[in-house]
């Protein structure tokens, strides 16, 4: 009878043993297969990255863009809007590496050592790398305001002003969060400003715009205080007839 129990006991430690066997192979297993599908997801993003610098345009209708992107991405890409300030994912984020690309296409935009605190409420760029970004020089209310797109899908980015003092290329690229994605992993591109704001005549003009935008801002605003006291003005005097 002992010699039953014995044989029991042991059949029962070997079949402990031999299950936290199999339990830590599976272990084994599936932390090799989770660092497997990082490899590829890795391979993927760069991949990507590769095909989205060899020069071709992206071209997609209107229906395909609606159904690729957010309303909100394509509200700014598409559409040219602005997300409100401060409300951004990537406003007060300051990664010590990696980079940014286009949400919309995966185009390298920006590098993580290019984007500074600037304060404005949008993610601020001082370089981009080159060829990656477009613009669009707007002249008109005596200013100059100059749009920037993604080069590869013509999405919008934001606005790029200039001669602020903000760091030594003297760029400040005012970028929507929603525009633009975070990818880990540096990008071997070479960066540079996207305006050439060296020669006479583009530093006049950044200069007229520094003068004119303020006091351009405070008629606008005193226009509208004015407008705003005299309807509340009417109000009261319809209100005490």
């Amino acid at each position: 009878m002992r010699a039953i129990t014995t044989n029991s006991v042991a059949q029962q430690q070997q079949q402990q043993q031999l299950s936290q066997r199999r339990r830590s192979k599976s272990f084994v297993v599936e932390q090799q297969q989770q660092q497997q599908r990082r490899r590829r997801k890795r391979t993927q993003i760069s991949i990507q990255t590769k095909a989205m610098t060899s020069g071709e345009k992206v071209q997609k209708s209107d229906a395909e863009w609606k159904k690729e992107l957010t309303s909100q991405q394509y509200q700014v890409l598409r559409l040219k809007g602005t997300e409100p300030a401060r409300t951004g994912e990537y406003d007060k984020f300051y990664p010590s590496e990696g980079h940014f690309v286009c949400a919309g296409c995966g185009n390298p935009l920006y590098s993580a050592e290019s984007k500074f605190n600037s304060g404005c409420g949008w993610p601020a760029f001082d370089k981009c790398y080159e060829g990656s970004v477009g613009t669009n020089v707007d002249n008109s209310f005596g200013m100059r305001r100059v749009e920037i797109v993604c080069a590869k899908c013509d999405g919008h980015l934001g606005h790029v002003f200039e001669n602020e003092g903000f760091t030594p290329t003297a760029e400040r690229h005012c970028v929507n969060s929603v525009s633009v994605k975070y990818v880990e992993g540096k990008c071997d591109q070479n960066e540079a400003k996207v305006i050439d704001g060296t020669s006479i005549a583009g530093g006049a003009q950044n200069a007229l715009s520094m003068l004119i935008r303020p006091a351009l801002y405070f008629t606008i605003g005193y226009t509208a205080l004015n407008v705003v006291a005299h309807s509340a003005s009417s109000f009261m005097t319809r209100s005490a007839q």
